[in-house]
């Protein structure tokens, strides 16, 4: 670490040579790469990086990653270091070049070979012509009538482009296949025994015919070999057609069941045959790179789906109907208000919000009219002109606008094979494909024959299969077999072009979708739009109540998968499990924190992305001027992606239990209402730009606690970081965006009806500010976002409780954090001043004097039951007379610190209501100790509920406890849980009760 901090680069390589840990790190979690890439040296970045294997992802103890260091207030002077990195959140770069030297030298050992992968997006709004433009890009029959798409289409290797007559052709299925890539690619064959460190049977005899064969069911999923099963040996070279594909015999086809076929066996010798034989034959002369095409349907409902399809390398072709223009209202929208133009924004959006910059611009968006045949020559003219134009001011000041190509539309009819401007499409298609940076990237040789096993296990129907299996599979391939790291390498590389779907989660990395269109199938069990619902039927019913709720039974799930779509897909139970597990993972299911009483409910999802009823006004009124404080993330120079508005309130509402209201859930469009805790209400709405949070108290913004507004704040900060970088991810890139980079926090307070807002950074340096209303607020509540959780003292300047809350009655929860402050002696001397008489004080010792917590809580609702009698009020202000009186007015800065440490550690299961056995362990063991008061005051109970259980259980620990408990459980309030429980525990430093009731339900 110290010669990557001094800029010792031999000395770096010497260590890394000698094996040293690349990424050990300091007391402040640095580790080499940042110190490399703070001190601005990029010989040393690159060595780390490309020999040492360090990781990219890797941050500090404060979150930084390198290249967050590299970026750090240098105003650009480590440029190249920043560009580097940059450079390497290139997937297929990443995964070879951050191997270290010999794994490097290991992987290209057998050769390497030219990659040209491209892929090609259909997008807009329903109805337009998308599916009839890629019936002509792929050469089928182009559709009579409309039958919208219901997901999406993929079309693995069906667009071809020449790469001597740089022309787009379309190609058969099938002509797209890895070995047909891998000629086209002009393959360097080098002879090596083996890879270091890899292990392999030693095979006697002829390496081709004594192989060890696996052979592949049709079904999703298949764990080994079975003896039972036919098998097949692995294939001549006479097998193989002319044309690249692989395909079984007649005579092997009839006898062979669906169920058992299985396909042929690569091998490094067969694949060399296979290639001899095509290069003596000419067939390698063939120059087409086949490229996938993509068709997005036009439903909104598939939003969610669709962005898990789209990747950063490729175009995108965004397509509206020539005839209504961009701003005219679309009738296919029941929602309203939607327009080709909002489409397009939208995508637009979901395409680049989390794209860096890249020095080939990729992705590229093209913009296409359709029916252009419904117009003269001059009136297409006029209209392509004003598409332009139109576009032009809609994405011009985009951040991203180079990756925007606004100034040409393609006026086409989509439904004529030979019109000009499609022809002109592909072109553009073409050119745009030679520019990208990976096109005839080099790549090993040693990833095609697992490439090629899994494209033949696509080809027989093969959906999923779990990753045990294939890494059986794997070891056939003899000096090919890759260790599991190189599997899981190449798996990542093809999750980032598309190709499959692997999650290398720990309770997912398990299986493998190998075919993503399978996905889609899925999910549109339940994500999808009305007009493919049954017309009548228990499935109707099911997707209706899941529309208007978002809350779908487990019990309804399985029977959506139990249609005949998707009971070919999802065929045993460990399947499903993994499944719901990726939905889980990716946000689509929520499982949520609170339940309704009722059983039915109890055993449920929530799907944020599928709810289209919006907030009631009733409930937006709850955020009134004096109750509400407001935090908003401004994601820069964007809109926010409806994908990314589901995911973070799918997020939320994993960490706070949503609201019940009506027996209903408070789920509602890029909208949600969580019970922050039991005083405060938390919204989240998502509009525009902004996503905002209100916290809204019962009574009084300024009785909430700082500690809830802070740890609320840092939750939701820390819910979108996570999602932006899964994202990221997904797209196969590393994230080296300084989160301000993506977005800004701001806060403030609703104001006649409004949100008024200042950006935190301005906040923290100014008293006050005067909001657009012309109205002065104060900037010291809404710091409450940020406050200080370790701070213990005031600062100099505090001048004590603020002027707001002086009118304002203390809860039992104050008077708790008061009297954990105060000594005892202390405390006599302020009761006297709140007007207690020496007697009272007497008799409230000689009751309480056994435990101080409760005598003075005692007296505390002494006071208060007193001011009540006398027809006043028990204030802040008399508190603060009081204690000013006895100098210590700045103890109520104190009253509203609260412990909310255990909110981001509660799971589904802490929602239950506690079990007897729960209850009376907590009882009969003694975990709770002498803290009846306070620990009935944290439990939610009144003080009159406290006072009957000390009367009615005197000298009786346990009765007391045991009694307080019962009270709890069967309260009118908030629903009694485990979580709640245990907050209590804490709070009153319970420690051996808190410490079961952790281990019981496995809290870290």
């Amino acid at each position: 670490m110290k010669a990557a901090r001094y800029g010792r680069l031999e000395v770096c390589r010497h260590l890394i040579d000698k094996g040293f840990k690349i990424d050990i790190t300091d007391n402040r979690g640095y580790t080499a790469l940042h110190c490399a890439a703070e001190e601005g040296y990029l010989q040393i970045t690159r060595c780390l990086v490309e020999q040492g294997g360090a990781s990219l992802l890797v941050t500090t103890h404060q979150g930084k990653t390198p290249y967050d260091l590299a970026a750090k207030e240098k105003k650009g002077q480590y440029k190249e270091v920043m560009e580097y990195l940059q450079e390497m959140s290139d997937p297929i770069l990443t995964k070879l070049r951050q191997l270290n030297r010999n794994d490097f030298q290991d992987l290209v050992a057998l050769g390497t070979f030219s990659s040209y992968e491209n892929r090609v997006f259909l997008a807009g709004p329903c109805n337009i012509g998308k599916s009839s433009l890629a019936s002509i890009l792929i050469g089928e029959e182009i559709p009579k009538t409309w039958i919208s798409t219901d997901g999406l289409i993929i079309h693995f290797g069906r667009n071809g482009i020449d790469l001597q007559q740089r022309k787009m052709i379309p190609l058969k299925k099938g002509s797209g296949d890895v070995l047909t890539k891998l000629l086209l690619g002009n393959p360097e064959f080098k002879k090596q025994p083996s890879l270091q460190g890899e292990s392999k049977e030693k095979i006697s005899g002829d390496p081709k015919s004594k192989i060890k064969e696996y052979q592949l069911s049709s079904s999703n999923t298949d764990d080994g070999p079975s003896d039972k099963k036919r098998r097949k040996t692995t294939p001549t070279s006479g097998q193989t057609s002319s044309g690249g594909q692989r395909q079984l015999s007649h005579q092997s086809k009839q006898e062979t069941p669906k169920d058992f076929q299985e396909p042929p066996i690569h091998t490094a010798h067969s694949i060399q045959d296979d290639l001899l034989e095509k290069i003596t034959k000419g067939t390698n002369i063939m120059n087409i790179a086949p490229s996938d095409l993509v068709d997005f349907g036009g439903q909104k409902s598939f939003d969610m789906t669709h962005q898990l399809f789209i990747q950063h390398r490729g175009t995108f072709i965004l397509m509206f109907d020539g005839r209504k223009g961009l701003y005219t209202g679309l009738a296919e929208y029941p929602q309203g208000d939607v327009t080709a133009a909002s489409i397009l924004e939208h995508w637009i959006n979901s395409v680049l919000t989390y794209c860096n910059k890249t020095e080939d611009k990729m992705p590229r968006i093209l913009f296409a009219a359709t029916h252009s045949d419904s117009f003269s020559e001059d009136e297409k003219r006029i209209l392509a002109l004003k598409f332009n134009e139109e576009l032009r001011k809609m994405f011009s000041l985009h951040k991203l606008h180079e990756h925007i190509m606004y100034d040409t539309v393609f006026f086409m009819n989509a439904t004529d094979a030979a019109d000009r401007d499609i022809e002109r499409l592909k072109d553009t298609l073409v050119d745009i494909a030679f520019q990208q940076s990976t096109w005839g990237q080099q790549m090993p040789i040693v990833w095609v024959p697992l490439d090629l096993q899994i494209s033949d296990m696509r080809a027989e129907g093969v959906k999923l299969i779990t990753k045990k299996r294939l890494l059986e599979i794997n070891k056939s391939n003899n000096e090919f077999a890759l260790n599991e790291r190189r599997v899981d390498d190449f798996l990542l590389v093809q999750h980032s072009i598309g190709k499959l779907l692997y999650f290398d989660e720990p309770a997912l990395r398990d299986f493998i979708v190998i075919q993503p269109s399978a996905m889609v199938n899925i999910l549109r069990a339940f994500v999808t739009d009305i007009m493919f619902w049954p017309e009548k039927g228990p499935v109707r019913d099911i997707l209706e109540k899941l529309s208007s709720t978002g809350v779908l039974k487990k019990t309804d799930l399985i029977t959506l998968w139990s249609q005949p779509a998707f009971k070919e897909i999802l065929t045993d139970i460990r399947t499903k499990e993994y499944i719901v597990q990726v939905l889980l993972h990716l946000d689509i299911l929520v499982e949520p924190k609170r339940y309704t009483e009722t059983e039915v409910a109890a055993d449920s999802f929530l799907v944020p992305c599928i709810v289209k009823e919006n907030i009631p006004q009733k409930m937006r009124r709850n955020a009134t001027d004096v109750k509400t404080l407001c935090i908003a993330y401004h994601l820069k120079e964007t809109v926010v992606p409806s994908a990314l508005s589901f995911k973070l309130i799918g997020a939320a509402i994993s960490i706070w239990p949503l609201k019940v209201d009506a027996s209903r859930f408070c789920l509602y469009f890029q909208a949600a209402i969580m019970d922050a805790d039991n005083r405060n209400e938390l919204q989240i709405h998502v509009k525009g730009q902004r996503i905002f949070a209100y916290l809204i108290n019962d009574e009084s913004k300024q009785l909430i606690s700082p500690d809830l507004a802070t740890t609320t704040q840092e939750c939701l900060t820390l819910a979108l970081e996570r999602i932006l970088q899964f994202y990221h991810r997904c797209f196969g890139k590393q994230s080296h965006h300084l989160m301000s980079d993506l977005f800004e926090i701001e806060v403030g307070e609703v104001c006649k009806g409004e949100t008024c807002l200042l950006p935190l950074c301005d906040a923290k340096t100014r008293k006050y500010w005067i909001c657009k209303n012309g109205i002065e607020h104060k900037t010291k509540i809404s710091l409450n976002w940020v406050f200080d959780k370790n701070k213990e003292t005031c600062d100099e300047n505090c001048n004590g409780l603020g002027s707001e809350m002086h009118l304002l009655e203390p809860n039992d929860h104050h008077f708790v954090h008061l009297a954990q402050i105060m000594g005892i002696d202390e405390f006599r001397e302020f009761l006297i001043h709140l007007g207690i008489s020496t007697a009272d004080y007497e008799k409230l010792n000689h009751c309480y004097f056994s435990n101080p917590m409760n005598f003075m809580l005692m007296g505390l609702f002494k006071w208060r039951d007193k001011a009540e009698i006398d027809r006043s009020k028990s204030t802040f202000e008399e508190l603060m007379r009081a204690l000013t009186a006895i100098d210590r007015k700045h103890y109520l800065c104190k009253v509203q610190r609260e412990d909310h440490s255990l909110m981001v550690k509660s799971h589904s299961r802490l929602q239950d209501v506690p079990p007897e056995e729960v209850i009376k362990a907590l009882t009969q063991k003694n975990l709770i100790g002498d803290c009846v008061v306070h620990f009935g005051i944290e439990l939610g109970l009144t003080s009159v509920d406290i006072s009957k259980t000390l009367y009615n259980f005197q000298r009786d620990l346990d009765g007391q406890i045991h009694d307080l408990l019962m009270k709890w459980m069967k309260t009118d309030g908030k629903k009694p849980t485990i979580y709640w429980l245990m907050v209590a525990l804490k709070r009153v430093q319970a420690v051996k009760g808190f410490n079961y009731v952790k281990k019981k339900y496995c809290v870290e």
